[in-house]
């Protein structure tokens, strides 16, 4: 997901205000810690212009 995100030039605040949760929550995503809800990953995947299956393989 780091990737995608830096891909795209963006923050992890931008990321998280975007899709509405803390940027806490977009650094755990990013390293592992928690996972996005189902919701959540469609619209990253959205916002990255990926499909949300590609950010799955990335967390396994």
């Amino acid at each position: 997901m780091k990737k995608h995100r830096v891909d795209c030039k963006m923050t992890q605040e931008f990321v998280a205000e975007t899709i509405g949760v803390s940027r806490q929550a977009v650094s755990k995503w990013e390293n592992g810690i928690t996972d996005p809800s189902t919701t959540n990953l469609i619209v990253l995947a959205n916002l990255f212009g990926v499909e949300a299956d590609e950010l799955l393989k990335e967390t396994k």
